[in-house]
């Protein structure tokens, strides 16, 4: 086998994060043909081959997924001695991945804060669901991520605990006796499972009046009056209001937003701080 190029180890872990050559490409700046040559390079060095494709998914091979954890830890330790080298102008690259329910319509926000926060650090940020960033942490993929602790096994740093409750519109009106308007995520979502188990325990027929891929778009579909959502109370609409007692709607548990990171005790504080603040 010859020496690897990190360039090439580098789209690779593109493609692995995004899933995507199109959108490694435009992360690096390559056309999706220029990414596809590069992992068939670092495919012929390896002499195995690293993702399995098809029309509609690119996903990592047994061998792609055992390979990926090493070529991380070549990047960050190449990384680390450029910097050494090269001095401190050289920035560690850190990928966090963020819950949305955790960040919600603080995001850029708190992007802005961990880039303030962590000067030292190359900040690459993915959002989605909790569950699947989990085990994208677990395989490697992030560095940090933060999530919702109900919705994923194991102990990490509780960044602060969260009321749910139900909201919708100021002038939005449910008649009672009529299915319930559930604006909620699709059906891979933690919360919206949450919200549909406590209405079917407490005998509430419902319906899909929305369902969207984002907090962002439920908390527009909210504003719009199109029925009633779960939400972390932080992530409230403007121009909304609770209205779990003015219908009579069972209660919802508190949730815990919790931090993984396998960076030092600083990083870990930080990261804490910023999402303890935008809370």
């Amino acid at each position: 086998m010859t020496d690897l190029d990190m360039d090439l180890l580098r789209a690779f872990v593109r493609v692995a994060e995004t899933g995507s050559f199109t959108r490694a490409g435009q992360m690096t700046g390559a056309s999706q043909s220029a990414v596809s040559v590069k992992i068939k390079k670092l495919e012929d060095r390896l002499g195995n081959t690293l993702l399995s494709r098809s029309p509609r998914s690119v996903r990592l091979t047994s061998f792609g997924a055992r390979f990926l954890s090493d070529a991380l830890s070549l990047i960050d330790l190449h990384d680390r001695v450029t910097a050494r080298v090269s001095g401190p102008s050289v920035q560690k690259r850190l990928r966090c991945g963020i819950s949305d329910h955790a960040a919600g319509g603080r995001l850029p926000e708190i992007i802005a804060s961990l880039s303030k926060a962590l000067p030292e650090h190359r900040l690459h940020v993915a959002v989605g669901y909790s569950d699947t960033l989990y085990n994208d942490f677990k395989a490697g993929l992030f560095s940090a991520i933060m999530v919702r602790s109900e919705d994923v096994e194991g102990t990490g740093h509780v960044a602060f605990e969260e009321n749910l409750v139900w909201t919708a519109a100021r002038d939005f009106t449910w008649e009672t006796g009529t299915p319930f308007p559930l604006v909620a995520l699709s059906e891979t979502c933690a919360l919206r499972r949450l919200a549909t188990g406590t209405l079917k325990d407490a005998g509430i027929a419902f319906e899909d009046a929305f369902t969207g891929t984002g907090v962002g778009a439920i908390q527009g579909a909210v504003s719009a009056g199109l029925g009633i959502a779960c939400l972390d109370r932080r992530n409230i609409p403007e121009g909304c209001r609770e209205v779990g007692e003015l219908y009579r709607l069972p209660e919802l548990p508190k949730t815990r937003m919790t931090l993984f990171c396998r960076e030092d005790p600083t990083i870990v504080s930080a990261i804490l701080q910023v999402f303890r603040d935008a809370a």
